[in-house]
Order: structure tokens, then C-alpha cells, then sequence
């Protein structure tokens, strides 16, 4: 009986294959965190936001972006963390990831700067106010900051109603005010109807920051998504790589 054995300290040709293979192995890792991040870990993101967050907004769901890898940086997946304006989705997006009390927002800073509301309060919009994506237009806050006065200047632009005729016949100056209605403290907009002149909640104030906890673990989401997948990823990452090495 004749045995044949070969093992890789012997045979010439898999030390050449090895030598092959490891100097390949760099340029299969960045090629496979890029492929991690572009085909499965961002994908599988949007999947879970659609899934966890309530009515989330076309600008939400295309502020994910995906940085491909180098030699010297990892791949990244991340929020786009600046806009031309409105307030990036990284910020608004932090007490879904990581739960806990949210801070003021800008609507809320303005009423606070104006001495229109505690600095330990928050405001929270009436349901009749909110949009289809759940949230309160920034055109409608714009309307009732400058109803109130307390909207925020710049450039010459002066934002907040004022006496002159054209401010007036918009009526903001007169449409919303901050007080407290049969026991509730806020904002609270006038209304006139054939019956009589009423007022309805706007905001109401809160003595407690709002609570969140977490619905979208973005980091844990990640890296299950890593390691269901990064082993396939990278044979064929390393397949490529060497079947495309120079000779």
C-alpha cells in the first residue's frame, strides 16, 4: 500500500498558494468591511428604522450613509450629522438609539430664552397639531414662535408678527398666547366660531423631560448583522482578491 501525504511545510506549490493568500488578505478585509457596510449592514438598517420608529420621515430614512473602507480607516455606517437646515437626524435620532430623557428642543429654547416658559419645562404638542410623520412642521412652530415673539432674527430678517398691516392681517400677534386654561399651562391659540370665540392647546407644559426608551439599538442591530454575515463575506472577498492579484 502506497500513502501519499502532503503538508504545507513540503509542498512548494501551497507555500507559493499561502504566500499568495496572505499577501492578499488586506485588501480582502477592506474590501469586506466595505461590502459589510454597502450590501448588508445599511439595508438591514433601513429594515429595522421602518419596523422601530414611528412614521419615520423620507429625510430620516436617507440621512444613513455609508463610508467605504481604506487601508487606514474602517468602513462606516453613520447619520449624516449637518443639514442646509433643520436639525440633523444623528441629533433627533439619539433618544431612540440610546433611551433616556430628551433635552430641550429648539422650539422649546426660544419659549425658554423669551421668559414664556420654565427652563425645567418642556412642551408637548397638542395631536390635532402633528403631521402625517408625527411631528409638528417647522413652518407651524415659525408661526406660533412669531405669534408669541419669540421667534429668532437674522440677517435683517425679522420673523416675529408685529403692528404693521401686512403682520396683521396674518393675525399671529393675536392668535396665540402662553397662559394657563382651566388648570393647564402652555400655548394656546384663539379660535372664532359662529358660537363665540374659544381657544384650543397648542403645547402644554410639562414639569418632567419626556422619556424614551430604546426602540432602534443601532450599535447591537450592527453588529448582529456583522456576524451573520462577515464569514461569507470575506471567503469570497479573499476569492477575489487573489483571483485578481498581479502576478
Amino acid at each position: 500500500m502506497f500513502s501519499l501525504t502532503i503538508n504545507a511545510d513540503s509542498a512548494p506549490l501551497y507555500r507559493e498558494i499561502s504566500d499568495l493568500r496572505n499577501k492578499q488578505i488586506p485588501f480582502a478585509l477592506v474590501l469586506t468591511q466595505t461590502r459589510l457596510a454597502k450590501d448588508w449592514v445599511k439595508p438591514g438598517m433601513l429594515k429595522v428604522m421602518r419596523q422601530r420608529l414611528d412614521r419615520p420621515t423620507p429625510t430620516t430614512m436617507n440621512s444613513l450613509f455609508v463610508q467605504s473602507a481604506t487601508k487606514a480607516r474602517p468602513a462606516k455606517v453613520y447619520f449624516k450629522d449637518a443639514w442646509t437646515t433643520g436639525i440633523p437626524a444623528d441629533t433627533y435620532l439619539q433618544q431612540a438609539v440610546q433611551g433616556g430623557q430628551r433635552p430641550h428642543k429648539r422650539f422649546e429654547k426660544s419659549l425658554i430664552a423669551q421668559g414664556l416658559m420654565k427652563s425645567g419645562q418642556f412642551a408637548l404638542p397638542a395631536k390635532d397639531l402633528l403631521n402625517q410623520y408625527g411631528n409638528v412642521s417647522r413652518g407651524t412652530m415659525i408661526r406660533i414662535l412669531s405669534g408669541l415673539g419669540a421667534a429668532e432674527s437674522g440677517r435683517g430678517h425679522q420673523a416675529n408678527a408685529t403692528g404693521s398691516k401686512r403682520s396683521q392681517r396674518k393675525g399671529n400677534a393675536n392668535r396665540y398666547f402662553v397662559g394657563s386654561v382651566e388648570g393647564s399651562q402652555g400655548v394656546w391659540e384663539r379660535k372664532a366660531s359662529a358660537f363665540g370665540d374659544a381657544v384650543r392647546p397648542v403645547f402644554i407644559y410639562s414639569d418632567g423631560a419626556p422619556g424614551y426608551r430604546v426602540i432602534f439599538p443601532f450599535f447591537k442591530v450592527a453588529e448582529n448583522i456583522v456576524k451573520a454575515h462577515e464569514q461569507a463575506v470575506f471567503t469570497a472577498a479573499l476569492g477575489q482578491a487573489i483571483a485578481t492579484a498581479r502576478s
